[in-house]
């Protein structure tokens, strides 16, 4: 269930249970998930358990294409963080994710982000207290006895299940421009135009060129972009004078 919480501002909040776990994810700025990453120790990844997502992909027709993941994503928990590496991906959500079960109360930064045209999510186990000499950059295997590899797994397909139902049921709802993404890395583009969402690879890098120029021609816009005059504007219109 998706929530808007009013605290000192709006915030982004999604709930959900599953096999007797409760989740909490709580959209974080930047600035905040800097700030609970110091405190925090990286989980590894799971290599297979990724492949097995992303040759998935290729198998059902009914899977969200990248276009799709974005918006929803977005519908869900505001704005795509700034920092991202723009060579390899095109977005990052990042949240604080409250996993409830019987033992209690766990806490973890995840980000949400995409990597050469597939879906990651990294997690960070939050050190509540205190702990000197601990190092926050060594990979780490899962806590079993909070939050195993196994409910790892099985928290990162049920949510992207999540995305996929979410969509499907407020698609009509979600206001779409014309717009495209793009992932250099592997020349991806993805978005949407002409009232339909799409995600295309392109095998040379002439091909992927003209693309990106076929779809400026049209007027379709890269929200990647920022208008500089449009960030001044902002910026200066909320300067009051005493």
């Amino acid at each position: 269930m998706r929530q808007v919480v009013r605290q000192i501002k709006e915030r982004s909040k999604v709930e959900l249970q599953s096999k007797d776990i409760k989740y909490q994810l709580w959209r974080l700025d930047d600035a905040e998930f800097r700030k609970l990453r110091k405190n925090s120790l990286p989980i590894k990844d799971d290599h297979m358990f990724y492949i097995h997502l992303y040759l998935s992909k290729n198998e059902r027709e009914d899977q969200l294409n990248l276009a799709q993941i974005f918006l929803t994503l977005t519908h869900l928990l505001g704005e795509s963080s700034d920092w991202i590496d723009d060579w390899k991906g095109s977005f990052s959500f990042t949240v604080l994710l409250i996993v409830e079960k019987v033992q209690g109360k766990f806490f973890y930064l995840v980000d949400i982000y995409d990597n050469r045209g597939s879906i990651n999510f990294s997690l960070y186990r939050i050190v509540e207290a205190e702990v000197e000499g601990y190092d926050n950059q060594i990979l780490r295997e899962p806590f079993e006895l909070e939050f195993s590899r196994q409910e790892i797994n099985y928290f990162i397909s049920y949510f992207i299940g999540y995305l996929e139902g979410y969509f499907h049921s407020v698609r009509s709802l979600m206001p779409v421009e014309q717009f495209f993404k793009r992932i250099d890395s592997n020349n991806i583009l993805y978005g949407y135009k002409d009232e339909q969402y799409f995600e295309e690879q392109y095998a040379d890098q002439e091909a992927y060129q003209s693309a990106i120029k076929n779809l400026e021609s049209m007027g379709t816009s890269s929200i990647t972009s920022q208008n500089v005059n449009e960030i001044l504007q902002t910026i200066t219109s909320e300067i009051v004078e005493l």
